[in-house]
């Protein structure tokens, strides 16, 4: 519980969080379709380009490390919201850096100080609410944030039709500001620093030992990482396995609305099922609903079907995975006992580790045709059903090996 009474209704905090996310995520799903402008203007390779997305990922994964300590020790309102004014001010910074190294370097702080905010709020939520409560609520907000890939390409599109790729920044900078004055308001206080004890490195790296050791949660994490490379790697590799013809970009913006139109569906059909199924049960099925989308996609593309069927079949996968996440992150965040900042912050930062080696390997791969992207994911999707079902994963839950 909050160590202060919450002035504002509970759902306000929430919202304010979820509405940070879609920021924070629009700095990169926004971004996708620029990259060949990036590209060009920088006069630089499709990796180099793609790189700063990858960097993105990498400086999140990094900070987070920091962040869980930080806000146990500092309290999670100083942190977020110093997290949020540094997002502001390197979005800003993307938008005026004239060259590639020095706009890596922008992208890198951006990425740092939107998931430094977006940590301590999440630590937050899972603090102030049950585990069923704290379920919906997440499965509620990434019903929303998952927008910004949905929506972020379109609107990606669209700016830089009517404003150079550097106004988009601008407006994420903006975006940042404006959010600062609601978390003053509406966020609560979760920890009761007076009690917190001092920051030692020692400390923070003991227990950071034994999260890595801790089998249980580190097999259903290797889960939760492998589910989301197979989305990270389509929302990168997309804009250039889905160009229309002479180059266009509808038919990514497209693919993009529908894979997360399916990801919301899932999301929405948590509540229901979890009041239906044990946990354990909702999530094996959530996972074997991924393998049959993604082994659907492959088959199509093998085949040679048309673009629009592939894409289609790619659904089922994004309905799955809405169902997984969610109920999945909180089932990792109970198989360990240490402050809540230290696990979400290692979870997290375990997460954006996955996604910047996703967007390395897209890079280094060029991934061009949905077959190769096809046959990575099932290869990841089949990796993560075996740790489900290992002697340490879902399968000690439910009794089956």
């Amino acid at each position: 519980m909050p160590v202060a009474p919450v002035a504002a209704p509970w759902w306000r905090f929430p919202l304010a969080l979820m509405l940070l996310e879609v920021i924070v995520y629009l700095s990169q799903d926004m971004y996708l379709p620029a990259l060949p402008a990036v590209q060009g203007s920088f006069g630089v390779s499709q990796a180099s380009a793609q790189l700063s997305v990858a960097v993105w990922s990498s400086g999140a994964a990094v900070v987070q490390l920091f962040t869980g300590p930080a806000s146990d020790r500092l309290g999670r309102r100083v942190v977020l919201m110093s997290g949020v004014i540094g997002f502001a001010a390197s979005s800003a910074a993307c938008a005026l850096m004239s060259g590639f190294g020095w706009f890596l370097g922008a992208r890198v702080a951006q990425g740092c100080a939107g998931i430094w905010a977006i940590s301590a709020g999440y630590a937050g939520i899972h603090e102030l609410f049950e585990a069923r409560t704290a379920i919906r609520i997440q499965a509620w907000m990434n019903s929303v944030t998952v927008l910004a890939p949905a929506l972020g390409p379109a609107l990606g599109a669209a700016l830089m039709v009517v404003a150079p790729w550097r106004g988009m920044f601008v407006l994420l900078a903006a975006g940042g500001a404006a959010l600062l004055g609601l978390f003053w308001k509406w966020m609560p206080e979760t920890v009761d620093v007076s009690l917190s004890q001092p920051l030692s490195a020692r400390r923070v790296g003991t227990h950071y030992l034994a999260l890595a050791s801790n089998g249980p949660m580190m097999c259903l994490l290797g889960v939760w990482c492998l589910v989301f490379t197979v989305m990270v790697t389509w929302a990168v590799s997309g804009p250039f396995m889905l160009r229309g013809p002479g180059g266009g970009r509808g038919m990514f913006v497209g693919a993009q609305l529908y894979a997360c139109g399916c990801y919301i569906v899932g999301t929405r059909l948590v509540d229901r099922l979890l009041g239906l199924y044990p946990r354990e049960l909702l999530l094996g099925g959530a996972l074997n609903l991924c393998l049959g989308g993604i082994g659907a996609t492959l088959c199509a593309a093998l085949l040679r079907a048309p673009t629009v069927l592939v894409v289609a079949l790619y659904g089922p996968f994004m309905v799955g995975a809405g169902l997984l996440l969610a109920p999945l992150f909180r089932a990792v965040l109970e198989r360990a006992h240490q402050d809540m900042g230290l696990r979400v912050a290692w979870l997290s930062s375990l997460i954006n580790v996955t996604g910047a080696i996703a967007c390395a390997l897209a890079a280094l791969l060029e991934l061009r045709q949905l077959r190769a992207f096809g046959m990575l994911g099932l290869l990841a999707v089949l990796l993560a059903r075996r740790l489900a079902y290992s002697r340490r994963g879902l399968a000690a839950s439910l009794g089956t090996a």
